[in-house]
């Protein structure tokens, strides 16, 4: 059996994860009529 892991060198910065987190928190979806958009909390 073969074992896919992804290499420690790849792993994101906390600065890169926090950006990632800021954007993932500041936008968010909301589905109207069947369709999904995009709005800004800020």
């Amino acid at each position: 059996m073969i074992h896919n892991f992804t290499n420690e060198d790849f792993n994101p910065s906390e600065r890169t994860l926090n950006l990632i987190r800021q954007i993932a928190y500041t936008y968010r979806t909301v589905e109207i009529n069947g369709r999904k958009e995009a709005y800004c909390l800020n």
